[in-house]
C-alpha cells in the first residue's frame, strides 16, 4: 500500500489560497454580471440571491475535491485526474460564460446607443426641414400682408414706371428672402411680368392655381421643371380691396437649401445619410440630392413594394406606433443598412436616417474584441493562478517523496523540479540528436509525455522539412560550440505557433561536446499583439492623413507635423512646402500675426486650451478666415500643442451677409420715421394757418374762407 504524505501548512495554503481567489473572482465578475443582465430591483434582488446559492455550491464542491484529492492520491501523478482538472473546467466555464454575455450585452447596447443617435438625428433634420419651410411660407406672408405691393401692383397695371418699381421690389424681396425668381400672375392666372431666372407655368403650377385661396400661402411641390431641375413654389395673393386677387409665385429653383441642412453628418468618417422621400403612386421618390448619386432630387425612384428597401418597410408600418422604430433592411445602392424613419409635419414628405450595417459591425466587433481579450487575460491569469498552485503542490509533495526515498538522486530531482516549473520548454539532446531531457512545459506544446520522447528525435513529433531544420541547427550549434537565438515557426497539435529558441552546446565533466541543450519560449501571442498594434497605428495614421481638418503640432513656435488637410486648406500641394515656413503666426494676416504668436506660446507654456478665430492668407494671396483650437500635450518629452485648424470663410461671408442686411433694414425703418414726422409737421403748420386767416377775416368783418378749421396745439407751433 502507498504511504499517505501526512497534511502540512503548504496543503492548508493551497486550499485557503485557492478558496481566495474563487471568490475573489465571483464576487468581481458576478457583481458585474448581474448590473449588466438586470435593470429592475425585482430582478436584481432574485439574481443576487441565485447567484449566492450558486456560490455556497460552487465553493462547496471544490473544497471537497480538493480536501478528496489530497486524501486519496499519496503519490504525485504527471498525468492530472478529473479531480484535478475540475478547478480548471469550473474557472474557464464561468470566465467563457460571463465574457459571452458580456458581448451579447455589447452587441445590444451598441446597437441601442446607434439607435438612439439615429433617432435623435432624425429629428433633429426633421426639425429644422419644418423650420425651413416655415420661414419659406412666413416670407411669402410678407407678400400677402403688405398692403404696399398690392398698391405696387395696382401702378403696375398703369405706367411702365410703375412696373419697374414692382419688380425691383420683387427683386430686392427674393435677395433678402433667397428666392430664386418670381413671377406675377393676373386673377385668371396669366403670366403678367416674371423676374431674371423665372421659368414658365407647368401643369404642377397650373393645376394647383385653382386650389388657391384668399390669406392662404399655397406650397407647390417640389416638382421637375422643363428643364429637368428640382423647382419648390409658394404661391401669395396680394391684398386687393375686391375682386380677385392677382398672384405672386416665388420659386426656389434647386435642392440645395434642403442638401444643406441634410448632408451634415455629426460623427466624422461615418457611413450615415439623411434622405426626404415621399410616396409618389407605386413608386418611392426621393427629394433631395443622394450622398452616392449627385443629382438625383427627383428623379430617383424606387418600387415601394420592395420588401428590403428601408424607405417602403417604414410606409408599411403603422407610424402612430411604429414612431420610433429602428429598421433593417437595402437603401437605393442595394446595401444593407440599419436606420429609422420621421414624417415631415405639414408635408407628404418622410425624412429617413441611415447607417450601414457594416458600420454598425464594425462597432460591435471592436468592443467585442477588448471584452474578448480581457476574457481571454481573465483566463490566462486564473488558469496560471491554477497551475502556481498545482506546481507548488506538486512540489511540496515531491519534496515529502525526495524525503521518504533517500535513495535518490538529489540532483536529478532538483532537475527535473526546475525544468517543470518552468513554462518555457527545455530539452536536451544527444550527438545524434535525440532528447535526453523533456520537461512538462515541453510535453504540453507537442502533446506527448516526457516518457515518450526519451529516445527519439525531432521526426517524431514535427513535419519532415521542420524536423530537417531542427537537427541542422543542432548541428551548426555542435560544430560552433557556441549558443545561438532565433525565432523557430514550428506546427504543434495546437495549430502554428512561434518560438523564441535559444540553443547551446551541452558539455560533460571533462569539457567535451556530448550534445546540445535547448530553452523555447512561446512568443506566438507576442508576435500577433505587435502585429495588431502595428495595424492600429497604420490606421489611426491613415484617419488623420486622410482627415479634411488641419491638424498639426506645435513646438517651441514652429510646427513639427501638419497633415495633408492642413496644407491644402492653404493651398499647397505638399507638407514639405508648408513645414518650411516654419510657423503657423507666419501663415496669419498681420494684424492676427502677434495675437494668435501670444495664445499659442501661452498655451504651450501654461498648460491652457487655445479657441480663436483669425484671418489667414492663402497661397493664392486671397484672405481666409480660420477656427485654431489647441490644447498642451506631451511630444517626444517635450511640451507641445496639439490641435485642429478648420476653414470658416464661407461661414463668416454668410454672417456678414446678415449683418449687412440688419443694417439696411435699420436704415430703411428710420428713413420712414423721418419722413412721417416731416408730413405731421407739415399738416400741423397748414391748420395754424388756416386759423390765423379765419382770425383776420373776422377782424375785418368777413366771413371766414375756411369753415370749422380746427385750433392747432400751441406745443406744435
Amino acid at each position: 500500500m502507498a504511504e499517505r504524505p501526512p497534511l502540512t501548512r503548504a496543503h492548508v495554503l493551497n486550499v485557503v489560497l485557492t478558496y481566495a481567489a474563487v471568490a475573489s473572482l465571483w464576487i468581481l465578475l458576478s457583481d458585474k454580471a448581474v448590473e449588466w443582465l438586470f435593470s429592475t430591483p425585482a430582478q436584481f434582488a432574485l439574481a443576487s440571491t441565485i447567484k449566492g446559492w450558486l456560490f455556497i455550491v460552487i465553493t462547496a464542491t471544490l473544497l471537497y475535491a480538493m480536501l478528496r484529492r489530497r486524501i486519496d492520491q499519496p503519490t504525485v501523478s504527471s498525468t492530472p485526474s478529473r479531480r484535478q482538472l475540475l478547478p480548471f473546467v469550473l474557472f474557464n466555464g464561468l470566465i467563457i460564460a460571463l465574457t459571452a454575455m458580456a458581448i451579447a450585452q455589447n452587441i445590444n447596447l451598441t446597437q441601442d446607443k446607434e439607435a438612439t443617435r439615429l433617432e435623435t438625428i432624425a429629428d433633429l433634420k426633421g426639425k429644422r426641414i419644418t423650420e425651413w419651410l416655415n420661414s419659406r411660407e412666413f416670407d411669402a406672408h410678407i407678400l400677402l400682408e403688405n398692403p404696399l405691393y398690392g398698391a405696387l401692383y395696382r401702378e403696375a397695371q398703369t405706367s411702365h414706371a410703375g412696373q419697374a418699381d414692382l419688380m425691383a421690389r420683387l427683386d430686392e424681396f427674393l435677395s433678402i428672402r433667397r428666392f430664386s425668381a418670381a413671377t406675377v400672375l393676373a386673377p385668371g392666372g396669366e403670366v403678367l411680368w416674371q423676374t431674371q431666372g423665372a421659368s414658365g407655368l407647368n401643369s404642377a403650377l397650373r393645376n394647383a392655381l385653382a386650389s388657391v385661396s384668399t390669406g392662404r400661402i399655397t406650397r407647390v411641390g417640389p416638382y421637375l421643371d422643363e428643364q429637368g431641375h428640382a423647382r419648390l413654389d409658394f404661391i401669395a395673393p396680394l391684398p386687393v380691396t375686391d375682386g380677385k386677387p392677382p398672384l405672386i409665385v416665388l420659386q426656389i429653383s434647386s435642392s440645395d437649401p434642403l442638401n444643406s441642412i441634410l448632408k451634415t453628418w455629426p460623427v466624422p468618417d461615418s457611413s450615415g445619410e439623411a434622405l426626404l422621400f415621399r410616396r409618389n403612386g407605386e413608386q418611392i421618390q426621393f427629394i433631395n440630392d443622394v450622398r452616392y448619386r449627385p443629382d438625383s432630387a427627383l428623379s430617383l425612384q424606387l418600387p415601394a413594394s420592395s420588401k428590403e428597401l428601408l424607405a417602403a418597410q417604414y410606409l408599411r408600418h403603422d407610424h402612430d406606433a411604429q414612431d420610433k422604430a429602428i429598421f433593417f433592411g437595402r437603401d437605393y445602392r442595394n446595401v444593407p443598412v440599419f436606420g429609422t424613419a420621421r414624417p415631415v409635419l405639414g408635408t407628404d414628405w418622410y425624412l429617413l436616417a441611415k447607417i450601414d450595417e457594416a458600420e454598425l459591425n464594425r462597432a460591435v466587433l471592436k468592443e467585442s474584441i477588448w471584452i474578448g481579450l480581457i476574457g481571454l487575460l481573465a483566463l490566462f491569469i486564473t488558469n496560471a493562478g491554477i497551475v502556481l498552485l498545482r506546481q507548488h503542490t506538486r512540489l511540496q509533495m515531491a519534496e515529502q517523496v525526495r524525503q521518504s526515498q533517500a535513495g535518490r538522486l538529489q540532483a536529478l530531482q532538483l532537475l527535473s523540479a526546475i525544468a517543470d516549473s518552468s513554462e518555457d520548454a527545455i530539452f536536451a539532446k544527444d550527438l545524434e540528436g535525440k532528447y535526453i531531457l523533456f520537461n512538462r512545459a515541453a510535453s504540453q506544446f507537442v502533446g506527448k509525455s516526457a516518457s515518450e520522447m526519451l529516445g527519439q528525435d525531432d521526426t517524431a513529433i514535427f513535419p519532415p522539412d521542420q524536423a530537417r531544420m531542427l537537427m541542422e541547427i543542432g548541428r551548426q550549434v555542435i560544430a560552433s560550440n557556441r549558443v545561438q537565438t532565433q525565432e523557430e515557426f514550428l506546427t504543434l497539435p495546437g495549430g502554428e505557433r512561434v518560438f523564441l529558441a535559444t540553443k547551446g552546446p551541452l558539455q560533460g565533466s571533462d569539457g567535451e561536446v556530448i550534445g546540445i541543450f535547448g530553452i523555447s519560449r512561446d512568443i506566438t501571442d507576442f508576435k500577433r499583439a505587435e502585429a495588431g498594434l502595428r495595424e492600429r497605428e497604420g490606421l489611426f495614421r491613415a484617419l488623420v492623413e486622410q482627415s479634411l481638418a488641419g491638424i498639426y503640432i506645435i513646438q517651441q513656435g514652429q510646427l513639427c507635423y501638419i497633415n495633408p488637410g492642413f496644407a491644402r486648406l492653404f493651398g499647397y500641394g505638399s507638407t514639405a512646402a508648408l513645414l518650411k515656413i516654419g510657423s503657423l503666426p507666419a501663415l496669419a494676416s498681420a494684424k492676427d500675426s502677434a495675437r494668435v504668436a501670444e495664445q499659442l506660446q501661452r498655451c504651450e507654456q501654461e498648460d491652457s486650451e487655445i479657441h480663436t478665430r483669425f484671418t489667414a492668407l492663402h497661397h493664392d494671396h486671397q484672405n481666409i478666415e480660420m477656427e485654431l483650437y489647441g490644447r498642451r500635450v506631451d511630444y517626444r518629452g517635450q511640451p507641445a500643442v496639439l490641435g485642429l485648424l478648420l476653414d470658416i470663410t464661407e461661414r463668416e461671408q454668410v454672417e456678414q451677409a446678415l449683418t449687412r442686411q440688419a443694417s439696411e433694414l435699420r436704415q430703411q425703418n428710420n428713413e420712414l420715421e423721418r419722413f412721417n414726422k416731416v408730413m405731421v409737421d407739415r399738416e400741423l403748420a397748414m391748420l395754424a394757418l388756416k386759423h390765423k386767416i379765419n382770425e383776420l377775416s373776422l377782424q375785418l368783418g368777413e366771413q371766414p374762407p375756411y369753415p370749422q378749421a380746427p385750433t392747432p396745439p400751441e406745443e406744435s407751433l
